[in-house]
């Protein structure tokens, strides 16, 4: 989950300790999740190479790979971040692997990431635009918000590099909305500063004086929540229920168009300045 929201920090200390403990006992499954993670985080802020020397034994064959239950899994993720770091023959071994162990039908999301992959890999626009279009497609059949978020993501990466900024534009907010509701911060970011070099907006955060329109209770809450505190530690400190403070929570989302806690904790941080 910290790989996910983009909480760089948290993800490593889990990680570490899960690989302190699988290593040394031979618990492949944890320790392939664990390195999973890692990368999972290194893509979300933007640091492809680092993610694809990650995976990559992970992905690989024989006794020095990953889990055999989770070594197809993770094929996706490889190929996302060896395209974007140039090892695109290493990647296109991958998803022609990838393609073989999809046809079987053992994991419904298969179909959308393959097609991404191909995607990703597609040397012509109209290509390439073929395969994200059949990727969006077969999401809709498998559901999974966040992965159709990444297909989005990557479709808009691309029609922006062809200098169709226009085209990408609406991709890349689609994608924007969707990781900001998954509280992935961290594709969030990036899906932002490829909207602005699109020359759209990109999102707006709202001004730090907006948490003065909160009410009295509001403000403390979502100080306390910026602090790091969970919902249930704050309702302790406040001598309130968990569900009122769940209530008065979402009213501080709304009101100030915030979406995640990594939002919220950015807001505060700055108004204190």
């Amino acid at each position: 989950m910290a790989s996910v929201t983009g909480d760089g920090p948290a993800a490593a200390g889990h990680a570490e300790r899960a690989l302190a403990i699988g290593r040394p006992h031979g618990l492949a499954q944890a320790v392939t999740l664990a390195e999973w993670a890692l990368a999972r985080a290194d893509s979300g802020a933007g640091l492809a190479e680092r993610a694809a020397a990650r995976l990559a034994p992970l992905v690989g064959p024989g006794p020095r790979g990953g889990h055999f239950a989770l070594r197809m899994l993770a094929v996706p993720c490889f190929v996302e971040a060896a395209v974007a770091s140039g090892q695109e023959a290493e990647a296109r071994a991958a998803t022609e692997e990838y393609a073989r162990w999809a046809a079987y039908g053992l994991d419904r999301p298969a179909p959308a990431q393959l097609a991404r992959c191909r995607a990703l890999l597609a040397p012509r626009g109209e290509e390439a635009r073929r395969w994200f279009g059949e990727a969006l497609r077969c999401h809709e059949e498998s559901g999974n918000d966040f992965e159709r978020a990444r297909t989005l993501f990557a479709y808009g990466v691309r029609l922006r590099r062809l200098r169709r900024p226009g085209e990408a534009r609406g991709p890349l907010r689609d994608a924007l909305v969707a990781f900001e509701r998954a509280a992935a911060e961290g594709w969030a970011r990036q899906a932002r500063a490829e909207l602005r070099a699109t020359g759209a907006a990109g999102g707006r955060a709202p001004e730090p004086a907006a948490l003065a329109s909160l009410t009295p209770q509001q403000q403390r809450i979502a100080r306390l929540v910026a602090d790091g505190a969970t919902n249930r530690e704050v309702a302790a400190r406040l001598s309130l229920s968990p569900r009122t403070v769940d209530h008065h929570l979402r009213g501080v989302y709304a009101r100030l168009q915030l979406r995640s806690r990594v939002e919220l904790s950015a807001l505060v941080a700055e108004a204190r300045g």
